[in-house]
């Protein structure tokens, strides 16, 4: 989950991953980029030095992070945003979410044209702006419930995504996950501990193996439940549909889709 790479992975447990709406966890995101700049500032900060260290470190790291995970375009979508971030910072700039999305889409379409027929570019892409979109409204619809507000948050986030992403996964893959919103609000909680200490265990293992062994054997048992969720909502029949019930998912979700497009357009009364 910290590279993106699922080579040491079974094919049962990604397919687990991918019948439960979770396989976009072994993809780096957003979120490993987020946690490796908040990582490297918070260190600068500890070391009391000035804010401008902290943001140019990150964004040092951040190209190291690239290298190391290589050129996907999830990778480079959140590398690029969290890049632009810190240099609107540096230069004392206003930072605007779309134009940080705007900025990452022209780099990776500058790259290669052809990456927007990528299932990783679309869906990447959709679910950031999916999470733009419907996030706040989701959110709002959800306050009278008696739900915390990390769980409200996490199931606004992950219905948006799931809508969005719907018609994609069936015009690409013709499968399409019907429990993702519950895979994601059980196991999306976990994962910054996962990356935390993923990214802790390597920032210290040239200096302490044994504490990174540590924190690896720590981090085994968060990884071990996200596992255990994507096998457990997976094994729920009817967990993905395929052919034309993915069909059917994947229209739905455009329906779905058209009618909040028309209610967040549609001007407010007074």
């Amino acid at each position: 989950m910290l590279l993106g790479d699922e080579n040491g992975l079974s094919y049962g447990l990604k397919n687990a991953f991918r019948r439960s709406g979770l396989l976009h966890l072994l993809a780096v995101s957003g979120e490993n980029v987020v946690l490796l700049a908040a990582g490297v500032i918070a260190v600068a900060l500890a070391f009391g030095l000035h804010g401008a260290w902290g943001h140019a470190g990150a964004v040092v790291a951040i190209a190291a992070y690239l290298l190391a995970v290589g050129p996907q375009p999830s990778v480079i979508r959140a590398a690029v945003s969290g890049a632009a971030i810190s240099v609107a910072w540096l230069l004392g700039r206003q930072r605007d979410s779309w134009h940080v999305l705007l900025v990452a889409a022209l780099v990776l379409l500058a790259w290669n044209p052809y990456t927007v027929y990528d299932a990783g570019f679309q869906l990447s892409f959709v679910a950031v702006i999916a999470i733009f979109v419907l996030g706040r409204p989701l959110h709002g619809l959800l306050e009278g419930y008696p739900l915390p507000g990390t769980v409200r948050s996490a199931v606004a986030i992950s219905v948006a995504c799931t809508i969005a992403t719907s018609p994609i996964l069936w015009l690409q893959f013709g499968q399409v996950p019907l429990l993702g919103v519950l895979a994601n609000v059980l196991a999306e909680p976990a994962m910054p501990a996962l990356l935390a200490l993923s990214f802790g265990a390597a920032a210290v293992d040239p200096v302490s193996p044994a504490l990174a062994r540590l924190l690896a054997y720590a981090n085994g048992w968060v990884a071990a439940y996200i596992a255990a969720v994507a096998r457990l909502v997976s094994a729920v029949p009817g967990a993905q549909v395929t052919g034309r019930n993915a069909a059917l998912a994947g229209l739905t979700a455009l329906a779905l889709l058209a009618f909040a497009a028309h209610r967040l357009m549609r001007p407010s009364s007074v």
